[in-house]
């Protein structure tokens, strides 16, 4: 399928310890002018492919290198490690912020064809792209806009089914079966397609709380987002499973980012869409090509410098 689309694939591997490595799923056009280059970040106890359906060649990924961009779905370490790899050695969010995300970043720095660079973040995903934007503000200057899909942060108060979830599940039941077991069993319980490192996870519950800093070295994040200037930003939430309160949590999010250009887009049939989708496949529902996808690459060109002859610096 990906060979009908005229779209060469490639995977690279970048270790990172004897045991670890993070990786790159790359989907660049066979031929004609390449528009752009889009990193892509998948959340906590996902993999890569919440970005693309391989068995079918469908979804963003896809999408978006058929019409002419070179495409990077980035990976974390420790997606394809064993169970008892994630015991052996486990990793946290220092490891990911200071050895994986810059690694990806300058991997993709030396093989991508096009210097204007679009990042999307799936769930966690996008905290990551706005921390690493955070620590290392002189990546903006090549970011031309950001999408973000269903990320959440502080969480919103919105019923007792939600407090269930996260309070109960997400906060108490998995971290004690982690201790337990060496590693987060989010694959047993259905709480995602990977099982996680227990120090990752646990970082991750640290940065819902109201202040969002780095214990181990107490960077701020909302007082480093308060002197940035970002790019123009979508913000993608599902109304499926409204219980989640999702869409209080994703607007919640983007005005904490600060002053930006940020639009927020609610998907579901009640909206016009043609489908309710699920929070984990916005990026590969067969329905999404024709329906909302379009719009992501009329304003991906929307965002771009206006300037004749080649895009600048912003």
């Amino acid at each position: 399928m990906a060979l009908d689309r005229q779209i060469i694939e490639e995977r690279i591997s970048l270790p990172v310890t004897p045991m670890m490595t993070a990786g790159l799923h790359r989907f660049t056009p066979r031929n004609g002018e390449v528009k752009g280059t889009v990193l892509m970040l998948h959340g906590l106890m996902q993999g890569s492919d919440v970005f693309f359906d391989q068995v079918r060649g469908g979804g963003l990924a896809y999408y978006l290198a058929e019409k002419g961009y070179d495409v990077f779905v980035c990976q974390l370490r420790g997606r394809d490690a064993s169970n008892e790899q994630l015991k052996l050695e486990p990793f946290g969010l220092k490891q990911v912020l200071l050895e994986d995300l810059p690694l990806l970043w300058s991997s993709v720095e030396k093989r991508c064809r096009h210097q204007d660079i679009y990042l999307v973040g799936y769930q966690f995903g996008s905290l990551l792209w706005s921390a690493m934007i955070a620590r290392q503000p002189d990546i903006l200057e090549k970011v031309r806009g950001i999408m973000h899909f269903c990320p959440q942060r502080a969480l919103v108060p919105s019923g007792k089914r939600k407090n269930f979830w996260y309070e109960f599940l997400e906060h108490r039941m998995m971290p004690r079966l982690g201790k337990l077991m060496g590693f987060v069993p989010s694959q047993r319980f259905r709480m995602g397609k990977q099982n996680e490192s227990l120090p990752l996870y646990s970082d991750a519950l640290e940065w819902r709380t109201d202040e969002w800093v780095d214990e181990w070295d107490g960077f701020d994040y909302l007082a480093a987002m308060e002197k940035l200037d970002l790019p123009p930003s979508l913000y993608f939430v599902t109304l499926k499973q409204a219980w989640r309160g999702l869409e209080h949590d994703c607007r919640a999010y983007m005005f904490e980012l600060g002053y930006h250009n940020g639009r927020m887009i609610k998907l579901g049939a009640k909206v016009g869409n043609k489908t309710n989708y699920a929070r984990n496949e916005l990026c590969t529902h067969l329905k999404a090509e024709e329906d909302y996808f379009p719009l992501i690459l009329e304003w991906m060109k929307e965002v771009l410098p206006q300037k004749e002859g080649a895009s600048v610096a912003l």
